[in-house]
Parts: C-alpha cells; structure tokens; sequence
C-alpha cells in the first residue's frame, strides 16, 4: 500500500492512512434510499457528496486539524525460534475459565486464551503457544508479530487457528512550526494456524488502512471494527504562516475538487503466500452509507470474515462517520462516538474543534445487523445527550438498546453535570428515544453500568457512592427502583450468584478521597433496598478491573474472585473468596521471579482444571488454585 510521508497537511481528528490506487468507478444517479437508509449506487456519487461536504467545511488548515502526515513502515515478522514439542498428552480437557466477557456468547479479542491444554497469548510482542498440561507452563511455539515489543496485539482463539489482532502506528513527525500530527494508523489482522503448536504459522494476513476499534465473535464469524480518516493531502509550507486565511482556504477547496474517491475511503492489502498481494478499496461504495445527520468525513467500517474459511473483506460495510466504543449482542453490533458539537463545522476557520458547551455533549450510535454469517448490515444511527463511560453503558435487550450517559461538560466538570438512562428501538433508519430515566448522581459521573436482563445497575460518584437499582421490565418507562449510598465506588459489577453482586473499585473517605482497592459484596435480592454485605480493601492500590474488565475472574465452582491489583510494591493477583453474605481473602499471588527491568504488568489470571495461571507481561506463572502455592514460572524471554 502507499505510504504518505512528511510535508503534507492532512485532513482529520483521526491521523491520515493509506489509499489504494481502484479507481472511481461507476458514474452518477445521486444517493438512493435502501430501506430508509442513504446509500450510493456509484463510487461518482460518493465523490460529490464527499466534496459538497468538505466544499465549505474545509478551512486555511485543511478539514480539521492541521497536520503533518508521516508513515513509517512494518509489519509482522515471521520467528522461527520454539522449543520442541514432543507431545501434548491427549488427556481430556480439564474444566477452565474463558475471557470475562459482557454478553454470553459474545467472544472478545484478549491478550490470552486457552482451550484448557494450551495458553495462547499475545503479551510482549509475539504470539506464544504454551502447553499447560504438565506441572509447569512449557513454551511450545513462538511467532513473532511485530517489530515492537510494546505493539498492541490481542486475539481470538478458534480451534486451531488464532485471529491476531494488531494495532500499529507510526512515529510522530514534525515538519512545519508549530505543527506535527498524531501517529499514522493501521490495522493488522493475522491468521495463523497452530495445529502443529511446535510450528505456529502466518496463514493470511489482512492490512487495513484506519484504527483497529474493536471486534467481536458469535460462533464461527468475527466481526472487525475500524475506523478511517481520509488521506487528502492540503499541501503546506512554511510562508502558510503568513499568508492570508482566505487564501490558504481557497487553495484547499481547490484540492477537495480534484480529490478522487481514494483519498477518502480506506484501502486494504491480502496476503496470503500463495500468490501477489491483492489490494483494493475496503468498502464498495455501494455499501457506504451515511447517517440522516452529518457526523464527519471518517469511514466506519465492519468487516466479516469466518477463521476457519480465511481472512476476507469482502461484504464489508461502511458508514460515514467515526467511531470509539464497540458493544455487541448476539445479534446487533453498536458503535458509539462522543461528538463535541457538529464535526468539522461550516467554514471552519481555527484549528482543533470548536468550544462545546454543556448541551453540545452527545453520543452519536449506529446500529448493524450481525445476525448469521453474512456481512454485517447497517441499520440505523441515533444520537442521545451526554457521553458514556465505556461499551458497559450501553446494553440490548428484547430488541431495545439501554444506554446510560453522564451530561456534563467536555472537560469533565461535574459541578452541573447528572446522569440518565435512555431507552432506544430501531424505527426506519434511526434509533429513537423510547424511554428515559433521568436525575441520577446530580453533581456525580457514571463509574460503573451493568444489565442483567430487565434489571439495570448505575454507580455514581463524587463523595458518596450512590448504587442505583432501575427497573427496565418497562423499555418506555424505566424507573429507579432502589438506591444505596455508601462510600467510595465501584468501576465494575458482576454476578456472583442470586441477588448477589459483586463491585470492584476503591473505598473513599467521606469527602471522597480514595483509600485503596475494594471488593464489595451486595445483596440485591430487595431492588427498592440494595445492601452492600462486606468488602476486602487494599490500602493504597488500585484494581486493573477498574479499567479492564477482561482483568476480572470469578470462578464460581469456589467462589474464587481474583482481581489483579497494583500497589507500590508493583503487580499482584489479590484472590478473595465470596460466599453468600462475605468477601474474605485467600491471599495473593506475586511473581516468584524478579521482572527484568524493575516492574512488570500482570495482564491476565486463568484457571485450568485445579490451577492458577498468572500471564504477565514478561511470562507465565502457575500456582495451586487451592493453597496458591507456587507451582512453576514459564520466562518470555
């Protein structure tokens, strides 16, 4: 794919990516309504709708901010190095944890799965095949994945095939005064088959131009969320500075009318070993849509592909419009965006976006079909006030979509700000509003959502920790049907059980400073008088739950809870265990090898048959589930 390299302002919130050279194709017939939504019957189409937008948004800075474009190359790389297997015993496959996911049945990329006889992880830079059916971990196979050991990488395991999933970006470059851009971005997707586990190898890979947001799994079919900017190019130097704005903006609408279709929409590149790479346009541009309101010149694209059939682009759907936050039900994928006012506004004229107020906070939401094995389908956007704290705001259930949002200011202030839940269903092409619970937390910020079936849990804070139970058996009058007030807060709720949850978080004083990490039990039995039954705390540490639900394990067969927790003395794994009415500790794993640099992140915990495995950042530990003793240290080196 081609490369764009410094000296060059581009447009975008998001930094500028690569183009394939497809032509435009198709010739004109204006947009067409497909089921109510706005869809193009030719790339021409796309390419004047496209420019009537960014006629008269596009500024003396380009669309956006002005930035410099750089990209470095790279890419995965194979490793031969792997220590020889002999065998893995064919014993049967002992009972074990899976990634703590938010919807059953909705698997989620992590840096560690396994199918009870090995551990496949991602940590570090290469993709390690473990074998946990000794006493102790053995590394069986490595294959390299990047060039950096810090590269974001995380994974699905498919049977014998693994989907690796790499997000990679390029060095900042500073080119002109006063400006530089955000690093260039591109999505990496690797198949690899480890039916010889000794041999792990690469066999496709798919390039895409844009940021890897998310991906999902329903049975045999991923769905893979990125999102897009253009690559156009607003050419810059350094007599810009002085020259008139109204000039410079005359120059760049003169670029958007000589912009072809591949300076909007984002590229792909197959490979597969067997042949040339084959490169094309991701989305068709019979299958972009746009929402009934502007929401920006970035392409948000799903695309669909089966490990066991191979990696594909084919079918891949695209919306315009950014993207942030991915949730999923078994049925419907969700992307939600927080907007600060209207992207790239009519005659833009500043660099950066423009100043909101409190009411311009929203999230914009667009729906897709994943029902099946077919491509994904859009459906339908919508907008709700307010900003959302993550995918765990947001919850389908019987067809209706739950979300719960903060209002508040853009820089976060919560002197004004309050909380809802919103109730929305699909009519036609948009999400609209069927029910809304609000004055939750006034003067507080949502930290923590949690749906089970018609029952939905809100954690405000500020000082005091309000625990909201809301009844949502009515999708078009949701109601509070309980509320606890207690002292600091939980970032995560979980099912432990029957009218038993489960919160992680920190305990605060009174006026709301934080103590240390929390592990709260609370009766929820009575929805109009939520209980909170005990709690563990760790002084002066912070849980990784807060943050990373997947960090979370709760095994039920013993009550287990373990939470990896950082302190001063750097990473552990705090177990507790849970009964109907306490949380009492067990103890707490460390490392029983020093981290070669001083500190190392404990990433995941996992339980295989009667053992604990610990993934660091670095290795693999193993420690009886019972006793928590050490039973063995597995080195990444």
């Amino acid at each position: 794919m081609r490369r764009w390299f410094a000296g060059l302002v581009t447009l975008g919130m998001i930094a500028g990516c690569s183009l394939s050279d497809d032509d435009d194709g198709g010739t004109g017939g204006g947009p067409v309504a497909v089921m109510g939504l706005t869809s193009f019957d030719a790339c021409a189409d796309l390419l004047d709708h496209l420019k009537a937008e960014a006629r008269d948004r596009v500024g003396p800075w380009g669309l956006g901010t002005g930035d410099i474009a750089y990209a470095a190359e790279g890419g995965a790389v194979e490793d031969s190095a792997a220590a020889p297997l002999s065998s893995i015993a064919p014993q049967s496959v002992p009972d074990h944890s899976t990634t703590n996911v938010q919807e059953a049945g909705v698997d989620e990329p992590d840096v560690a799965k396994t199918d009870g006889r090995l551990i496949v992880s991602a940590a570090g830079g290469d993709l390690r095949i473990v074998d946990v059916t000794g006493d102790a971990p053995r590394e069986v196979g490595r294959l390299r994945l990047t060039v950096d050991d810090y590269t974001d990488a995380s994974l699905f395991l498919a049977g014998d095939r693994v989907v690796v999933l790499v997000r990679e970006n390029s060095m900042i470059a500073y080119d002109a005064p006063g400006s530089f851009m955000p690093p260039a971005t591109r999505t990496t997707v690797l198949l690899v088959d480890i039916s010889d586990p000794a041999d792990p190898a690469i066999a496709s890979t798919l390039e895409v131009d844009g940021s890897y947001l998310d991906a999902r799994m329903v049975d045999d079919t991923v769905r893979l969320v990125v999102s897009s900017a253009p690559s156009l190019e607003f050419p810059m130097d350094e007599d810009d500075w002085e020259r008139p704005e109204a000039e410079l903006t005359e120059r760049n609408r003169a670029v958007v009318e000589e912009s072809t279709i591949e300076d909007w929409l984002p590229s792909y590149e197959f490979t597969d070993g067997s042949a040339d790479p084959v490169t094309g346009q991701l989305v068709e541009c019979e299958r972009m849509n746009q929402p009934a309101e502007f929401a920006g010149f970035a392409t948000l694209s799903v695309v669909t592909f089966d490990p066991a059939a191979g990696l594909s682009a084919d079918g891949t759907v695209g919306v315009l419009t950014d993207g942030e936050t991915v949730y999923a039900s078994p049925d419907r994928l969700y992307v939600a965006t927080t907007r600060w006012g209207e992207p790239f506004p009519v005659e833009t004229s500043r660099i950066g976006p423009p100043d909101p107020g409190p009411a311009e906070l929203t999230t914009g939401i667009h729906a897709f079909d994943i029902a099946g094995d077919a491509p994904a389908r859009y459906l339908a956007s919508g907008e709700v006030d307010g900003r959302i704290i993550g995918r765990y705001a947001m919850s389908e259930f019987e067809g209706v979509l739950r979300v719960a949002t903060t209002m508040d200011s853009w820089s976060g202030d919560t002197d004004t700000s309050e909380s809802q839940l919103v109730t929305l269903e699909q009519r036609g092409s948009e999400l609209v509003q069927l029910g809304r619970v609000g004055g939750l937390g006034k003067g507080e910020q949502i930290y923590a959502v949690r749906y089970f079936g018609p029952i939905g849990y809100v954690v405000t804070f500020r000082q005091i920790d309000p625990l909201y139970v809301l009844d949502l058996a009515d999708p078009a009058a949701p109601a509070v049907s309980g509320e606890l007030k207690i002292t600091g807060y939980s970032a995560y709720l979980h099912s432990v059980g029957e009218d038993r949850l489960v919160g992680v978080g920190q305990e605060a004083t009174p006026d709301g400073m934080s103590i240390g990490a929390q592990v709260s039990l609370f009766d929820v039995g009575d929805p109009a008088a939520p209980v909170k039954l005990d709690g563990h705390v760790v002084p002066g540490a912070w849980a990784q739950t807060e943050y990373d639900p997947q960090a979370f394990l709760h095994w039920p067969d013993s009550g287990q809870v373990v939470v990896p927790i950082e302190g001063m003395s750097g990473s552990s794994a705090l177990v507790v265990r849970v009964d109907a009415d306490t949380v009492t500790e067990q103890g707490t794993v460390t490392r029983t090898e020093p981290a070669p640099d001083g500190y190392a992140w404990l990433r995941r915990s996992i339980v295989i048959g009667d053992s604990l495995y610990t993934v660091w950042q670095d290795g693999i530990q193993v420690n009886d589930l019972d006793d928590l003793e050490p039973g063995g240290w597995l080195s990444f080196t």
